[in-house]
């Protein structure tokens, strides 16, 4: 399951009484190689470039993150293990394995650990860390900024800590985050069908770079949206507009 996600006017007024300045500008400090400690557990980035940053959250069973948005940036949510309940203000969802949201910016949003072994990733376009509005917070949280260099590690042994270099994206390396593996690979233009595998096993992906077109030449998917295989069922003559970066993530038998 994929859900799309809209602004409010519930969102809106919300946020109109929550004004930030944090976040319009790119946050130039190097996320790389650290993990950044959190009340509900821990997150750490993945993978970077111009248009994403891609960050791994994990959630403590019954924990979860604060009620926040995003005023810049979209955000795709996506389950890598686990079970999670992902609220806004006016309802929520039951995710699993490889089931997906697309938040719009200015939704206001958060995740709970509904078991054990939660991990949740999160594709954040454009990569502005400190773009963050926070509404309410079991941990006191609320009205504060992005945590500061004393909740950062670099004790990455201790932590279930993967990243994708440049190089990993040349030899098209798969790493694995529990059930599903995870690839990043360069795509040229002409090879949609071929890239976007439909199999018996459940695949998400989402363009990390450039856009996927019609024949009008308007965009269906661009950077940032998580999407299934068999959503390209939906459109006729659609290809990618140049060589892309793709991100596939498969659910695996264990």
């Amino acid at each position: 399951m994929i859900k799309r996600i809209y602004v409010s006017e519930l969102d809106r007024h919300n946020l109109s009484k929550h004004k930030t300045i944090e976040g319009k500008a790119r946050d130039r400090f190097d996320y790389r190689n650290i993990v950044v400690k959190k009340p509900w557990g821990y997150e750490y980035l993945l993978f970077e470039n111009d248009f994403v940053a891609i960050w791994v959250l994990h959630l403590k069973k019954s924990h979860g993150t604060s009620m926040h948005c995003h005023p810049m940036k979209k955000t795709s949510l996506i389950v890598l293990s686990g079970k999670v309940q992902s609220s806004t203000l006016s309802g929520w969802f039951d995710l699993e394995v490889l089931d997906g949201l697309i938040i719009e910016n200015g939704v206001f949003h958060s995740s709970k650990a509904l078991s054990n072994n939660v991990f949740i990733m999160e594709i954040e376009t454009p990569p502005f860390k400190k773009d963050l509005v926070r509404l309410k917070d079991m941990y006191g949280r609320e009205g504060k900024g992005y945590e500061g260099k004393n909740k950062m590690s670099r004790q990455l042994n201790k932590f279930n800590h993967i990243f994708f270099e440049e190089n990993d994206l040349v030899k098209q390396e798969k790493k694995r985050l529990k059930s599903v593996v995870i690839n990043l690979k360069y795509c040229k233009s002409n090879l949609l069908n071929q890239e976007i595998i439909k199999s018996k096993s459940k695949r998400i992906y989402s363009l990390l770079e450039e856009k996927i077109i019609n024949s009008s030449h308007k965009q269906v998917f661009g950077v940032g949206y998580v999407f299934l295989p068999e959503d390209l069922d939906k459109f006729e003559n659609i290809r990618m507009y140049n060589n892309c970066l793709l991100l596939s993530m498969e659910l695996i038998k264990m």
